[in-house]
């Protein structure tokens, strides 16, 4: 009775997580027919009625079922053969040296080149137990199975899972972390909101009258996002601040456990507990490491193709590699649709997971293997095709703008940073071919640690942004590396390390608890919460929006004495907060890089614009700059000073301004 009922939660949460990967496919598609068709919000919530009909009259004809979960672990003291012993002592000294450097930010060549090597050593000794494993064993369930469900099945487990989940979905209302990415996205999902159209010109600096800063527009979530607010007649800031957050986190507590069960780890609830409490201690000012991009920014699409996306591309490859059936395909092409819907990033970052994920069939099946990085890589890949012939840019201009980005030491720090963290985390991805119980999965780790290291080689994203365009973004393929599952493995693996001393010290069938506890009692000594002052989040009353209330209160008050197509002259916190929150006042620049691709345009007045951002943003304007003509040119009808900045306020009110009103951080005024 405890394992069925076990398995029915574990089923149906796995049918929820395929369920929403269906949802956020054929929206995809649904969004990318509307922008070519340019067809609007109507039709577009009838073609995703359509579709999902579809969907669920194909489930209902092939009823979901569950694969099979297996006991046991293949271990590699069941296959490994001499000559490979020496690959596995090389991928573990050579990952000692590369963590040992990263923890002490040692010269970056002590990181990257042990780095690649044991990715090597452990690929090469993945592959060669690959031959002599037999992935369909089952082996006999121990009593520690059969007591306590630990493959995912049991009450324990379940129930720990369900807290966590539905734990960390409710503490994710309290955090608030500002975080400027949303400025042109949730614009985007506004203007959809408000205007009930899909659109492919700019919506920042006037309507629909420049073109669009990051373009073309291939995710699909905010649109989702701006027809979910139009239906129910809200914000899409609250539907995406309030609402996304609680259930993301929950989703991808739930797709890390599918994960889990899927390479066939035991005590899944010990590597659960480790993994998350690892990304929730791993908070610093760095805005790249795991715990960054976690509860505290899981209303981001990139966010939830890292946390929900991924795990779900490398369960449904790794299923398809067990066995390779067209009836899998189908999985995997949707999941690969769902990842471009959420994040542009997945354009580069889906093809690396599925050609990682179809490597363990390639001695074997070639022409299957093919087949299933087609399916899942075939639509991330017609998005490059399309975004080339397209002329695709990005906003940030990567060649000119910090570039200490390209720099690999800096890359490898801002995912791994220093210290203990730094060397748990980068000890565990790179034995992550040698601890993984699954033949295959060990395999596709191994990959995907490589091209994590490819990345950290200095020079690479130099020379890749001077071919592709795509440079320091680069260092999301570590994405791929699956980070925080891998570190719970690794801490629960010592287990095994301690029944070897079970004879002395009497731990027995404690150990696993004694390492999964140390490991915690670690993390938590030597990390910093995400939600510290560090990470600039901060606790408010659950149910708000991510943006600080010293904004929000100033632009409500800008809103409320301004009219449909007036501009705004403000520093970024409130030209941010403006754009979030409307599409009908503008702003002169939400930041200072999303003008340059405007620059030729004369009708832009690109100077003056660039000259009144530095301004009121404490820099230095390009001289010669002259104020009142500068306001007159680009249309300013309201300017926005700190509090302390005296001087510029003065001068704005000498330039033809009367006061508007005053906080306790910032001051306007309008045009008389």
């Amino acid at each position: 009775m405890v394992r069925r009922r076990g398995g029915s939660t574990a089923a149906w949460c796995d049918r929820l997580l395929d369920g929403v990967v269906v949802l956020l496919a054929t929206w995809t598609l649904v969004y990318h027919v509307c922008l070519v068709t340019r067809l609007g919000t109507t039709p577009a919530i009838a073609l995703e009625l359509l579709a999902l009909a579809c969907a669920a009259g194909i489930a209902a004809r092939r009823p979901w079922v569950p694969p099979p979960v297996t006991h046991g672990e293949l271990g590699p003291a069941r296959w490994v053969a001499s000559g490979a012993r020496p690959l596995r002592a090389t991928t573990v000294v050579a990952a000692c040296v590369a963590a040992v450097g990263t923890a002490l930010s040692a010269p970056w060549v002590l990181v990257w080149v042990p780095w690649l090597i044991a990715a090597v050593a452990g690929i090469g000794w993945a592959c060669a137990g690959l031959g002599r494993c037999d992935e369909h064993a089952r082996p006999r369930p121990s009593r520690d199975d059969r007591a306590d469900g630990e493959q995912g099945e049991g009450r324990w487990t379940v129930g720990v899972v369900l807290v966590w989940a539905v734990g960390l979905g409710i503490f994710s209302l309290w955090p608030l972390r500002s975080n400027p990415d949303d400025l042109f996205y949730l614009n985007v999902s506004q203007w959809v909101a408000t205007h009930g159209e899909f659109p492919v010109r700019d919506t920042l600096f006037a309507d629909l009258v420049y073109p669009m800063s990051n373009w073309p527009p291939v995710a699909s979530y905010d649109g989702l996002v701006g027809v979910v607010a139009r239906i129910l007649g809200a914000h899409a800031a609250s539907v995406e601040y309030m609402s996304v957050p609680p259930i993301a986190t929950a989703l991808s507590v739930l797709a890390l456990w599918r994960l889990l069960r899927t390479w066939r780890v035991r005590h899944v609830a010990w590597v659960l507990s480790v993994a998350l409490a690892f990304l929730l201690v791993d908070g610093t000012s760095s805005y790249g490491t795991p715990g960054n991009l976690f509860l505290t920014r899981l209303w981001q699409g990139k966010v939830i193709l890292l946390c929900l996306v991924v795990p779900l591309l490398l369960v449904h490859a790794l299923r398809y590699v067990e066995r390779p059936t067209r009836s899998r395909l189908p999985a995997l092409a949707l999941t690969g649709v769902a990842s471009v819907g959420l994040s542009t990033t997945a354009m580069f970052l889906t093809p690396l997971i599925a050609l990682a994920a179809m490597a363990p069939l390639l001695p074997r099946a070639r022409g299957r293997a093919l087949a299933g990085f087609a399916a899942m890589a075939g639509y991330p890949l017609g998005a490059v095709v399309v975004t080339l012939v397209l002329g695709g840019r990005s906003a940030d201009d990567f060649g000119d703008r910090r570039l200490y980005r390209f720099d690999a030491s800096w890359i490898g720090h801002l995912i791994f940073l220093t210290g203990f963290l730094a060397l748990a985390a980068v000890l565990a991805v790179l034995l992550g071919s040698l601890l993984v119980p699954h033949p295959a999965a060990r395999v596709t780790t191994g990959v995907l640690v490589l091209c994590t290291g490819i990345v950290l080689v200095p020079g690479i994203t130099r020379a890749m942004y001077d071919v592709t365009g795509v440079g320091p973004t680069l260092w999301r393929v570590s994405w791929g590396a699956t980070i925080a599952p891998l570190v719970g493995v690794a801490a629960v693996r010592a287990a095994s390390w301690l029944h070897t001393l079970s004879a002395r010290w009497r731990f027995g069938r404690g150990a696993t608890p004694v390492a999964a506890l140390a490991a915690l009692a670690l993390l938590v000594g030597f990390g910093h919460p995400i939600w510290s002052h560090d990470t600039n989040a901060y606790f408010r009353e659950p149910v708000h929006w991510q943006r600080s209330y010293a904004s929000r209160s100033v632009v409500a008050e800008i809103l409320r004495d301004t009219r449909p197509g007036d501009v705004v002259l403000a520093p970024d916190s409130i030209s941010v907060t403006l754009a979030v929150t409307t599409t009908s006042v503008k702003t002169v620049a939400p930041r200072e890089y999303y003008l340059h691709y405007l620059e030729h345009d004369p009708a832009f007045h690109y100077a003056d614009r660039r000259d009144l951002w530095q301004y009121v943003n404490d820099a230095v304007p390009t001289p010669p700059f002259d104020l009142r003509t500068a306001l007159r040119r680009v249309g300013v009808d309201v300017a926005c000073t700190a509090i302390a900045d005296q001087r510029r306020y003065d001068a704005i009110r000498n330039a033809g301004y009367r006061p508007l009103l005053a906080t306790d951080y910032y001051r306007c005024l309008s045009h008389a």
